[in-house]
């Protein structure tokens, strides 16, 4: 495997993969049809719902079937989600889409940080891995930023020519994933790799008990999914509400775009931001990204637009500078064989605490 290619192409599957002109804006979008703060509230309830389901046997997947398989499968469902929110009418239609968009996610989370890290375990760099990951994050950082630049074209065009954008994207993605080379590097590894599906019943099985007997022997890496997720779901709410609420302040459709930019760009710098903290003791680092959140919260509720935009700016900030330091310190403890279901384990984590809290958000700003 040439391991600089596979890095040019692992940051090529994120900057075409979350390029998504409508997909960034969903709430705006959903607003501008005539959607309730609260209906839009339980639609986000429902894609962690579904979530919550999916996201560990979407792990099972990737790891027993291979993880460029996955990949480029999530890209598909992105596809199929972005074509359902086309045709949607009601919100039965749009919490298709979100259950879509859920199963996209799902195949995406744990497969990603798995295949990025067992590729440069394979040439003995993983302790490459921070900045690798700190790369793809800002890389991911910027291409939803340049999709949010273009949030006041997109509103103005309308949802339907937004999500076909989406859909190509996400075919592109799909295509980009299949030319990644699958990193190999245990003995069941290889072995899956020459019959996927040979014993695939007895294999799951044995697969299952690893990774629960791992989460048993291992409470610190649970404690730090969970404290993970709490941080990252308190981000991405307030995320979620700058969409409409920078709107209800009178924000100019003209302005929209770059604040929201400006918001995204935040979780950028704190990805950048990452590798410097981890020179600190992880407690410290996770202190101060939580600050930065909870910072952020104060600032948007002042009501003042360029205020509201750089408290988004610090809690995306925080939630990427942690969810960056999170995955780096949870991934050097992980066996490679369970490493994508494990991940998923932490993303269920942070579905279960969004399931809890998105409708009770919506239900508040409404």
């Amino acid at each position: 495997m040439n391991l600089k290619r596979q890095i040019r192409q692992l940051l090529a599957l994120e900057f075409v993969g979350y390029f998504r002109p409508a997909g960034c804006i969903w709430v705006l979008l959903l607003a501008n049809r005539g959607f309730s703060l609260a209906q839009i509230g339980l639609a986000e309830g429902f894609f962690h719902l579904v979530s919550l389901c999916c996201e560990v046997p979407s792990g099972l997947l990737a790891d027993l079937l291979g993880r460029k398989r996955a990949l480029a499968m999530g890209q598909v469902m992105a596809a199929l989600a972005a074509l359902s929110m086309i045709v949607s009418r009601t919100m039965a239609g749009v919490c298709l889409c979100m259950a879509l968009s859920a199963t996209s996610y799902n195949l995406a989370s744990g497969t990603r940080e798995a295949i990025t890290y067992d590729s440069l375990m394979l040439h003995g760099s993983e302790g490459e891995y921070l900045k690798l990951s700190s790369r793809q994050n800002v890389v991911y950082r910027l291409a939803t930023a340049a999709a949010m630049l273009c949030a006041g074209i997109t509103a103005a065009l309308g949802y339907r020519l937004g999500y076909t954008l989406d859909v190509l994207c996400a075919l592109a993605a799909a295509g980009v994933a299949l030319s990644l080379h699958e990193p190999l590097v245990t003995e069941g590894q290889r072995a899956r790799d020459a019959a996927a599906f040979r014993g695939l019943a007895r294999r799951l099985k044995a697969h299952v008990h690893a990774a629960l007997d791992f989460l048993v022997q291992n409470p610190k890496s649970v404690r730090l999914m969970l404290f993970n997720a709490a941080a990252g779901a308190l981000a991405t709410l307030l995320g979620f509400y700058l969409q409409d609420g920078l709107s209800r302040v009178g924000t100019p459709a003209a302005f929209l775009g770059p604040l929201l930019v400006a918001i995204g760009l935040g979780g950028a710098a704190g990805a950048r931001l990452a590798p410097r903290l981890a020179r600190l003791p992880y407690r410290a680092a996770a202190a101060l990204t939580c600050g930065g959140v909870l910072c952020g919260y104060l600032m948007v509720a002042t009501g003042f637009a360029p205020i509201m935009a750089l408290g988004g700016f610090l809690a995306a900030a925080g939630d990427d500078a942690l969810q960056t330091l999170t995955d780096a310190r949870l991934n050097q403890g992980l066996p490679s064989d369970q490493r994508a279901t494990l991940i998923s384990v932490s993303s269920m984590c942070f579905s279960m605490v969004m399931l809890v809290l998105s409708p009770l958000a919506g239900a508040l700003a409404g």
